[in-house]
Order: structure tokens, then sequence, then C-alpha cells
């Protein structure tokens, strides 16, 4: 830059890993598996030819998978750089949007176990979960590796490794957590102790609209076979799911299927749909 700024010839390139030898030979497979894939000579000759063409100053080359690279580089702390890429900006939040399914039957299993144990037994139930994510990311046969206080990063855990860890452990509680998470609970107890309490949190958020459902799913199973709008009701169910923000395939009305007889509560015999739905409004806050 100073060259350019006197008027005199200069690019200078940044080159991330070539392939066939060079600088990288012997690392490019681990530099692959944090997202910098080797670049062909063939191409990166053709990006110089370019670069030269086009009278550049200062770039960098690489090929960049920005869905391993990018959750892994920011894992410590967030990049001003990365932000300001697309590609990497879109990496970062689809690696978001993967913690924020929701449970998925695993979690759903985990916290049913939670729920039947003790307050000492969900410490430890939970401290044993991630101990045992940790060995095997690290590549042991055990969790007895894995010691409760000691330190990730004294347990060999880099910055990829921690993400792949959250991931796991997002998808087996159910919940939305930070590509930072490793570095911020330091320990295999601070982690434990951490999700237990985000598990207690969510898990008793969600123990009102869990009930609500089981007696919407009750009321809906006793409705007589005629009778009732079940287009109307089908078609307000959705508009709900819609509004939470799930997605429902639309149901329609040509099932010409024998209906199943079923054993209807009396009070339901006589329900209108207004009635139905007023549940739902009660619980859910909407119509």
């Amino acid at each position: 830059e100073g060259r350019r700024a006197r008027g005199l010839t200069a690019t200078s390139i940044a080159w991330g890993p070539w392939a066939e030898g060079g600088m990288a030979e012997g690392t490019t497979e681990d530099l692959h598996r944090h997202g910098l894939v080797a670049l062909a000579p063939s191409r990166a000759v053709t990006k110089l030819h370019q670069a030269l063409a086009e009278d550049e100053t200062t770039l960098t080359v690489a090929e960049v998978d920005w869905e391993r690279f990018a959750p892994a580089f920011t894992a410590r702390r967030p990049s001003p750089l990365l932000g300001e890429l697309i590609d990497a900006h879109e990496a970062l939040t689809q690696s978001d949007a993967a913690t924020d399914t929701g449970p998925g039957d695993a979690a759903m299993q985990l916290r049913e176990r939670l729920s039947a144990a003790t307050v000492p037994e969900q410490s430890r139930i939970l401290l044993e979960l991630v101990r045992g994510e940790a060995a095997r990311v690290l590549g042991h046969e055990s969790s007895d590796a894995v010691k409760p206080r000691r330190g990730f990063v004294e347990l060999g855990f880099d910055s990829l490794m921690a993400v792949e860890v959250r991931n796991r452990l997002a998808s087996l509680t159910g919940l939305r957590l930070p590509t930072t998470l490793l570095f911020d609970f330091t320990s295999s107890a601070a982690l434990a102790e951490h999700l237990c309490s985000e598990l207690a949190q969510d898990m008793s958020a969600a123990a009102p609209v869990a009930s609500a459902i089981t007696e919407l799913e009750r009321m809906l199973s006793g409705l007589p076979a005629t009778g009732v709008d079940r287009e109307d009701i089908t078609e307000r169910l959705q508009g709900l799911l819609a509004a939470w923000g799930g997605s429902q395939a639309p149901v329609t009305s040509s099932d010409t299927s024998t209906p199943t007889t079923v054993e209807v509560d009396p009070a339901l015999d006589a329900a209108t749909s207004d009635e139905l739905f007023d549940l739902i409004q009660r619980e859910f806050g909407k119509s």
C-alpha cells in the first residue's frame, strides 16, 4: 500500500493452503477439517493472473467451507471481519438456527428422565451427558478421561471441537446454545450446571402449554364423526400453528375412510367449534 501511494507497482496476496505440496504439505487434512480447503495449483495461478490483470493491491485467495470455518472461528469471540462477508454471515445464521429447532425425540426422552429425577440426580445425569459427549469428540472410549473440573482447553479442545460438542448438546437437550458455549463454561461441571438451570427454566415454561395440548388432543379425539365442522377446526388449528411459527402441511377434507368409533365425552358431544377454540384462546392467547 505504501508503494501504491508512491505510484509504484505492488500486489500482495494472502494465500489459503495450496494442494500438491508447498508450505501446507502435511497439514491440509487438518485444515480441511477446520474449513480451509486446499487450492488446486492451477486454480490458484489463475487467481494470481486475475489479481495482476485487475491491478489489485492486497487481497486474500482461499477456498473456504464457511459452514465449518465460520462457527469455529467465532467460537471464542465474534468476528467483525466475518460479519461483513455474506457467505460467512449465512453460515453463522444457519449454525444458530440448527440449534433452535426445539426438542426432538432424544431431547424429549432426556427431559422425561430429568422430570422423574431428584435435583441431585438431574445434576449427575447432565454431568455424565456433558462428559460423554466431550469424550466422544476427543476420541476417548470412556468419559473417565474427562474430569469434571478440568478445563476444556486443557483437555485438548480446539474451536471446531467446541462447536461439535455444542451441536451435540443442543440436539440432546433441545436448547438453543451459543457457539461460545465451551469457552463461556470452561469445564464439564460448570457446563452441566448451566444446562441444568436452562433446562429447568425451559421445562417449567413449557409445562402449561404441554398440558393444554394434551387436553386439546383429548377433546379432538372425542368429537363425534358428524355434526362438527371439522374443516373449520382444521383451518383454525393450522392458523394457530402458522402464527406460533410452526409449519403444517395443508389438511384436506377428501379423506373418505371409515371413521373410527370412539367413546365420546357427553360434554363434548354438544360442544361447538367456538367452544373448543375457547380452550385454545385461554391457554395460548390466540384464536
